[in-house]
């Protein structure tokens, strides 16, 4: 027989799938292990394989909403003897999901915890220039014209530190 959980623990994973619809990477093994539970998430053999799916809070966040209706309604009879647990997963849910949409604002906001570095190379092609992300989760680089360029400076809200080769 399945029994419900412990107050504290319960309130551990919420505390916990809060944090990490603002930043994935604050996601618990304990966290985790209950979401991946949940029906709508992708099951993964770890916890590193379940944020590289997710990838961003945003992504987080928004699939815990868009599986609200399978994981609040408890289906079970109230006669099972498991019922108990059962409606205490959906009640979890649900303050997990009134929280993320009392403060939307809280929740949408990502924390940038990368440190990154943007580096122009000398490498032109027909007027594109190479720029080049490179943070610790890897690099990425795209050929942008002059006029990219210009308006990424103007707007960039990061500090910018140059690249050693």
């Amino acid at each position: 027989m399945t029994h419900p959980l412990e107050p504290e623990k319960a309130t551990r994973i919420i505390k916990n799938l809060l944090e990490a619809c603002q930043d994935i990477s604050c996601l618990s093994l304990e966290g985790f292990r209950w979401l991946h539970l949940r029906a709508g998430f992708i099951t993964h053999e770890d916890l590193t394989g379940f944020i590289e799916e997710y990838q961003t809070c945003q992504n987080l966040r928004e699939n815990i909403i868009a599986n609200q209706i399978h994981n609040t309604c408890c289906s079970r009879s109230k006669k099972d003897r498991e019922y108990p647990f059962y409606l205490q997963q959906c009640e979890m849910y649900q303050l997990i999901i009134d929280s993320l949409l009392a403060d939307p604002m809280r929740f949408t906001q990502k924390k940038h915890t990368d440190n990154f570095c943007i580096e122009l190379s000398k490498e032109k092609t027909d007027e594109l220039h190479k720029l080049t992300l490179i943070t610790k989760r890897g690099t990425s680089s795209v050929f942008c014209n002059r006029e990219f360029l210009i308006n990424l400076q103007n707007n960039i809200s990061h500090h910018i530190s140059n690249c050693e080769p």
